[in-house]
C-alpha cells in the first residue's frame, strides 16, 4: 500500500479527501512509508541512491503533528541496487540499514543508549546505539536537526553478532502471543519463504493445556523453543528501569529472533523507558516489579511468572542486575561520561533548536539529565526493597 498522511504537517487537521482505510488505528499515516531515493554524506564520503523513509508510530505522530521537522527516519543503503547496480551490496561502515532516533519525549539523549547497554550487559541481544549530528535538506538547503540516535537494525547480520549462531527467521511481532495471525508477524528476513512453522510451534506450545494438565513437559516443550532464562533477564532489566512502551502493555517493540532452533526475546524503541507511566493522558503504566497485575492478555508473561521456579530466576536476575549494574556508583559514572560527550552540543551558540529539534531550550537537556540520574537511584532503591 502507498503511504500518505491523513494529517497536515504541523497540525491535527485532517487533510480534505484522504480518508484512511476501514479499521486503520493510526491517526497519522496509513500503510507503509515508502523509500525514497536519497544521498547520505559524512565527512567526505559519500553513498549515492540511499532509501530514505520515515519510521515510527508515536514519536513520527508527536513531531509531525507538533510541525517539528526532527523526524525519526530509517536508511537503507541498498534498497535501490536493482535500478541502480553500481550499489549492489552497499554498506555504511559494514551496515545495510540504520534507524535514525530524534529523541523524541528523552531531553536526556540516552535512554536509548543507555537501556540497550543495559540489556546486553544482562545477556539480552539488543541493538547498538551511537550519536550522530544530522543535517537534512528539505528542498531549501541543509538543515542542522541536531543531535539523534543512529541505531541497528534488527536483521541476521546483528543477530549472528551477538548471538554466535546461525540465524532462521526474525520476527517483528505486533501480537499479545496469544494466537497465530500473520499480518502481526511481519518477517525481517526470508520474506520469499511462506514459512510460519517455527512462530507458530511457540504461541501453540506457550498457550498449550500442558501448563496445566503437565507443568513440568510444558516447561520442556516451550523451554525447547524458547530462551526462556534470557526472557526471564530482559523482564529483570526492563521492570526495574520502568518501561511502559513494552509489551504486557502494549503488543510491540520487541522483536523474535530465531536461532538453532530456539527463539530470543529483542526489545526495541526504548526511548519512552525509564518512565513508570505515559501515552494518552498518562493511561499506561510501566509493570510492577512482582508483575502480579498480569491477565492471560499476556501469556508470555502471565504463564512464565506463574511458576514458582521461573520467578525464583526472575528475582535473582533483578538481584544480580541491581548489584552488577544499576547500582548508584555504575549508574553515576555512566552518566557523567555520557553528559560530558553531549553537553557540548546543548550550549553556546548553533545548537539545535525548534523547529529542528524537540527541546524547547538547550537548558532542558540538562535538567533531564539531572531527572534521569534521580529516578535511577530511585529506581535502584526499589528494586533492593523488592
Amino acid at each position: 500500500m502507498e503511504w500518505r498522511t491523513a494529517r497536515k504537517f504541523g497540525s491535527n487537521t485532517a487533510i480534505p479527501g484522504v480518508t484512511p482505510p476501514a479499521g486503520s488505528s493510526l491517526d497519522f499515516v496509513f500503510g507503509d512509508p515508502i523509500f525514497v531515493q536519497a544521498e547520505i554524506k559524512q565527512g567526505e564520503n559519500t553513498w549515492s541512491n540511499v532509501g530514505f523513509r520515515l519510521k515510527g508510530n508515536a514519536s513520527l505522530n508527536g513531531s509531525w503533528q507538533s510541525g517539528i521537522y526532527k523526524l525519526p527516519f530509517k536508511l537503507k543503503f541498498d534498497e535501490f541496487e536493482d535500478q541502480h547496480p553500481e550499489i549492489k551490496n552497499q554498506r555504511f561502515y559494514g551496515f545495510q540499514e540504520l534507524s535514525f532516533a530524534p529523541s523524541y519525549g528523552d531531553d536526556s539523549f540516552l535512554k536509548e543508549k543507555l537501556l540497550t547497554k543495559l540489556f546486553r550487559d544482562n545477556g539480552v541481544m539488543a541493538c547498538k546505539v551511537a550519536y550522530y549530528k544530522v543535517f537534512i535538506d528539505f528542498g531549501q538547503g541543509s538543515k542542522y536537526c541536531g543531535i539523534y540516535q543512529a541505531i541497528e537494525t534488527v536483521e541476521e547480520h546483528m543477530v549472528e553478532v551477538q548471538s554466535g549462531k546461525k540465524v532462521g527467521n526474525v520476527y517483528k511481532p505486533e501480537s499479545d502471543m496469544k494466537a497465530f495471525l500473520i499480518n502481526r508477524f511481519e518477517k525481517q528476513n526470508n520474506q520469499t519463504l511462506a514459512d510460519y512453522t517455527d512462530i507458530k510451534q511457540l504461541i501453540t506450545v506457550l498457550n498449550s493445556p500442558l501448563r496445566v494438565s503437565d507443568n513440568a513437559q510444558w516447561k520442556k516443550e516451550l523451554e525447547a523453543i524458547f530462551d526462556v532464562n534470557q526472557f526471564l533477564r530482559y523482564l529483570a532489566v526492563n521492570n526495574t528501569v520502568g518501561n511502559w512502551d513494552s509489551y504486557g502493555v502494549i503488543a510491540h517493540n520487541y522483536f523474535l529472533a530465531n536461532t538453532d532452533g530456539v527463539f530470543h526475546w529483542i526489545p526495541y524503541d526504548l526511548n519512552l523507558s525509564f518512565q513508570l507511566r505515559g501515552g494518552s493522558n498518562n493511561s499506561r503504566f510501566a509493570l510492577s516489579m512482582d508483575m502480579k497485575e498480569m491477565t492471560d492478555q499476556w501469556p508470555l508473561i502471565k504463564y512464565i511468572i506463574d511458576d514458582p521456579d521461573y520467578f525464583g530466576y526472575y528475582k535473582s536476575a533483578v538481584k544480580d542486575f541491581i548489584h552488577n549494574h544499576f547500582n548508584p556508583t555504575t549508574m553515576g559514572a555512566y552518566i557523567q561520561k555520557h553528559r560530558a560527550i553531549l553537553q557540548p552540543y546543548f550550549t553556546g551558540t548553533g545548537v539545535e533548536a525548534p523547529p529542528y529539534s524537540h527541546l524547547k531550550k538547550p537548558q532542558n537537556f540538562e535538567t533531564a539529565v539531572t531527572s534521569l540520574e534521580k529516578y535511577i537511584n530511585e529506581r535502584y532503591q526499589m528494586a533492593l526493597s523488592f
